[in-house]
């Protein structure tokens, strides 16, 4: 699916190759959208989008916004990363690599106060309904495609390539 089918998304910023000294081999150019919108604390869903097709589809509500959001990306190649933070920095690396444009977009979840119940009773919070917004985009996704996006592995069921296992591996000092 292209991005330019979808309505409620936003650019927010791409990927590079990271010619800095430190370890991380990718960071993000920012659109100029100021902090108070990428480091916005409410949820969101990402979009990974490579020469304007949706590769990945994702949901956020961490501290930071985008920026934090998306930093487990940048730096998935470094430190003890997850097999998904490691796998898309790889994949990102190889489409960079290949001169590809990786773009990041962006749809706000709309922040709202409901009751929240805790051990001792209820109170009233602003909330985003992140998770329900990335299952809706996904599910919108793979009733226009009939599959999921080529980088969400763990909707669709598929294990990481084996390479990339093996790296990832290797990285955490398992082989």
């Amino acid at each position: 699916m292209n991005i330019s089918q979808v309505t409620t998304s936003f650019k927010v910023g791409e990927f590079t190759i990271n010619t800095a000294g430190n370890k991380a081999r990718l960071r993000i150019v920012w659109e100029d959208l100021g902090n108070d919108v990428l480091k916005d604390n409410s949820g969101r869903v990402y979009l990974l989008v490579v020469n304007g097709v949706i590769k990945k589809i994702g949901g956020s509500v961490s501290k930071g916004g985008i920026k934090s959001t998306m930093s487990f990306y940048e730096s998935g190649n470094c430190g003890r990363p997850s097999i998904r933070s490691f796998g898309i920095n790889q994949l990102i690396f190889e489409e960079l690599c290949l001169g590809n444009k990786v773009e990041v977009y962006m749809i706000q979840s709309e922040m709202v106060v409901a009751p929240v119940t805790g051990l001792f009773g209820q109170s009233d919070m602003n909330i985003s309904a992140f998770k329900e917004m990335e299952e809706q985009c996904v599910s919108d996704y793979v009733s226009q495609t009939g599959s999921h996006p080529d980088w969400n592995y763990q909707e669709a069921g598929r294990p990481w390539e084996d390479y990339i296992q093996e790296q990832h591996c290797v990285m955490m000092g398992r082989k």
